[in-house]
């Protein structure tokens, strides 16, 4: 059997050299860290699933072989998060982009790169019964290899000096594109109504 019973799937390829592991602490880390930021989401959701994406980028820096760019304004602005062993440049197949999420299947980004993509999806539950004791869960994990035919334009549809959001790019039929990068699903948890619920598990 590829899943264990903490609902990590050995049998999901990841990018090179990174182990389950690093995802396992990593998972651990982001949601003891943006607990402590918990605020931030009942002022702007979307402000904090950047946070989610940015304590991910933290948590594989420090527990994996995955390094941010060594330039700041690179790492900060520009494609990829992470690469092996902070590789400039790296080739697709070195580079790893950090996403934090609510939705269960979509993923939206301002680049359209090819690369490894890893996806925090999380929950937050002020009943810290999802997952015991925690306000902020990642319920579930996926680390997709994404081609640029994987992506689809979503322009802005901001009129000039009104506003609006800018120009992303949304992944094409999400769900069939997942399915098989789940490398963890937390077993207590299914998706319904288009969100994570508590399964009717033993307890």
């Amino acid at each position: 059997m590829s899943v264990d019973k903490d609902g990590f799937d050995r049998s999901v390829p990841l990018p090179p050299e990174l182990k389950i592991a690093h995802i396992r602490e990593a998972i651990e880390h982001v949601e003891n860290r943006a607990a402590e930021l918990i605020d931030i989401y009942f002022e702007q959701a979307n402000v904090f699933s950047g946070i989610v994406g940015i304590i991910g980028i933290q948590a594989l820096q420090a527990l994996s072989p995955y390094k941010k760019h060594k330039h700041p304004d690179i790492a900060q602005q520009r494609f990829p998060d992470l690469s092996l062993r902070g590789r400039l440049n790296p080739p697709p197949e070195q580079a790893l982009e950090s996403k934090g999420t609510t939705r269960p299947w979509a993923l939206q980004s301002h680049y359209n790169h090819a690369g490894w993509y890893i996806v925090w999806r999380y929950a937050i539950d002020q009943t810290r019964r999802l997952k015991a004791g925690k306000v902020v869960v990642i319920w579930r994990g996926d680390v997709p290899f994404l081609r640029e035919g994987d992506w689809k334009y979503e322009g802005s549809k901001a009129a000039e000096g009104r506003g609006g959001r800018t120009h992303t790019f949304g992944v094409k039929n999400p769900a069939k594109r997942f399915k098989n990068s789940i490398v963890y699903q937390n077993p207590r948890i299914a998706i319904k109504q288009g969100g994570p619920v508590l399964t009717n598990g033993d307890d």
